[in-house]
């Protein structure tokens, strides 16, 4: 597994990133690592320079491998693009003289010495593993990021696992049998507009979920309304009761008390006839 010193600042620069690329100098594929990923069991580099780089091989060496472990390691979500049939089958399952491995890694080297892209590193470190689980991870110079950040940040330099970046097998015939549709994506990744589609899609999807949060809001309120007019009779009954039951206290302390002046009157008058009629009799 490659061991890379932790950025953790590295999700910030993704934030700071600018609206616009300035698009002098040029960005390359340096190295490439994989690990785990199809028929490559053991830990395998290739360091390619600024000339065309060839690979080749016999039928069945892997080359096809090497693509598909650039195109999964950019985000590639498809398992039939990778020619598999779920996400795991990317993984090494054994041979004859090695058991199946755990998990797959690639980890892809850019060159960013010409600072296209508008980070303060001089290598961009893009990473994915997956595990026999099914749970995956991408990293930027070792750090956690989501699909969407490494998506974004490749936009910006008009690499992506679905461009002429990645030309694979049939890949000819499938753009000029594709739909119109198919095409303007292809088009809009190779002039640069791909990373404001990402921007437009991410801020129309979040605007779709305020809707939905306003639409159940709404019908939250909706559903209250009806109760609010029994709660509000509540109130104004416990309201109409607090100012009875102080009117009430109010004319319980003046009856008590009139009937406790009376009584002290009474039991006035009878001492002074109790006291009269004792000093008679002496």
């Amino acid at each position: 597994m490659l061991n890379v010193r932790r950025q953790p600042d590295i999700i910030t620069k993704l934030d700071q990133f600018s609206a616009s690329v300035e698009y002098y100098g040029y960005m390359y594929l340096e190295k490439l690592e994989i690990q785990g990923f199809k028929s490559f069991a053991k830990n395998t580099t290739l360091v390619f320079n600024r000339e065309l780089t060839t690979i080749v091989g016999p039928n069945g060496s892997g080359k096809s491998n090497i693509a598909d472990a650039v195109r999964w390691v950019l985000g590639e979500q498809s398992a039939k693009t990778l020619r598999g049939k779920k996400s795991d089958d990317v993984i090494f399952a054994g041979s004859d003289k090695k058991g199946r491995l755990g998990f797959a890694q690639v980890d892809l080297y850019l060159n960013n010495q010409d600072n296209l892209l508008n980070l303060d590193y001089d290598q961009i470190i893009v990473s994915r593993k997956i595990d026999r689980n099914g749970e995956s991870e991408y990293l930027l110079n070792g750090s956690k990021v989501r699909l969407l950040d490494v998506q974004l940040l490749l936009a910006q330099a008009n690499f992506g696992q679905k461009t002429y970046s990645v030309i694979g097998q049939g890949m000819i015939d499938s753009i000029l049998t594709s739909s119109a549709a198919e095409r303007k994506e292809f088009f809009d990744e190779a002039t640069g507009v791909k990373q404001f589609q990402i921007k437009k899609d991410q801020a129309i999807s979040k605007l779709d979920h305020a809707k939905e949060n306003l639409a159940q809001s709404e019908q939250i309120l909706a559903e209250l309304e009806p109760r609010l007019k029994s709660l509000q009779r509540q109130v104004n009954k416990l309201e109409r009761r607090e100012s009875l039951e102080q009117e009430l206290k109010n004319l319980q302390n003046d009856y008590y008390s009139f009937l406790l002046s009376n009584l002290n009157l009474d039991l006035n008058k009878k001492n002074i006839a109790f006291e009269a009629a004792k000093n008679k009799e002496i």
